[in-house]
């Protein structure tokens, strides 16, 4: 019944295809306007928040094509089901060494 589920489960080929299209075309981007962006992310004040949103849009959309291309490849991970482990109480019941006084001569 599982392989019967997965084998009809619809692969998002187009999804993976519009996220790297994306990806490309930001990576294309950032590559070939090196001069007018480096200009505006070393103005300093607020344009010191444009190389940290840069990265978070790039990551976000390298991150879901990523994603899309494992799941169509038919690579996912492992869906273990959660148990909560039993508490074992570890007692540690050990002589504590007492401090011994020495005398140096």
């Amino acid at each position: 019944m599982a392989k019967d589920y997965a084998s009809k489960k619809k692969k998002p080929v187009l999804k993976m295809l519009g996220f790297g299209a994306a990806s490309i075309a930001l990576y294309a981007t950032l590559l070939s306007h090196q001069g007018v962006i480096i200009e505006y992310f070393t103005r300093g004040a607020w344009y010191a928040a444009l190389p940290i949103s840069t990265a978070f849009v790039l990551s976000f959309v390298h991150g879901n094509f990523t994603n899309y291309f494992w799941t169509v490849l038919g690579i996912e991970a492992r869906k273990k089901a959660l148990r909560a482990k039993p508490e074992v109480e570890i007692s540690y019941k050990r002589e504590q060494p007492q401090p011994q006084p020495r005398v140096r001569a």
